[in-house]
């Protein structure tokens, strides 16, 4: 019998514990065996290593308005079924929140940095939304440092973001070029 609040319980739900001694790899428990175990494991940790990884793209020489295709907001979103691909360079208009004090995509970051190991982290992520209403949340944007400092956004500002699509594992972010501050009506 269980004493709770005050009352006396007659039936209890046995609780299960957790035993970490059987977890793969954990003190204790089990390994894989042979050298083909060894070697699946190494292999699938690769795996799932590198489709996470993200990648940079270099920023372009010049700077033409029109080699950018416009976008709705709402593909951003979503770019998958908007048959939006790494390496299209756009341009979409939307609403700067914030400068990010978070990693918006943290493990798919960290795995990154296999593959970009110092340029990963030159990366400023900021939010936008799609409206001054508040709709529509994206905060896989980035820019440099250098590019969060010249432009000096505040809360709201009416943008358009000129930008290239780039993997982050089995998305998509937008590395940021330039930014242009849209008059407001």
């Amino acid at each position: 019998m269980l004493y709770i609040m005050g009352k006396t319980a007659k039936k209890t739900t046995p609780m299960r514990k957790i035993c970490f001694h059987r977890l793969p790899l954990s003190p204790g428990g089990p390994r894989p065996s042979g050298l083909s175990g060894w070697l699946g494991l190494i292999l699938l940790c690769s795996l799932l290593g590198f489709s996470a990884c993200g990648e940079l793209r270099p920023h372009p020489a010049a700077f033409d308005p029109q080699a950018y295709t416009p976008i709705a907001y709402r593909d951003l979103l979503a770019p998958g079924p908007a048959g939006l691909k790494s390496g299209q360079q756009v341009r979409v208009q939307a609403y700067f929140w914030q400068y990010l004090d978070y990693d918006p995509a943290m493990v798919r970051n960290y795995l990154t940095l296999l593959r970009y190991p110092v340029r990963w982290y030159q990366l400023q992520w900021f939010a936008t939304y799609d409206s001054a209403n508040l709709t529509g949340y994206y905060d896989l944007a980035a820019v440099t440092p250098e590019q969060a400092d010249r432009y000096k956004l505040k809360r709201l500002d009416p943008v358009m973001l000129y930008g290239e699509l780039a993997s982050l594992g089995p998305g998509l972010y937008l590395q940021v070029f330039h930014i242009e501050p849209i008059a407001a009506d």
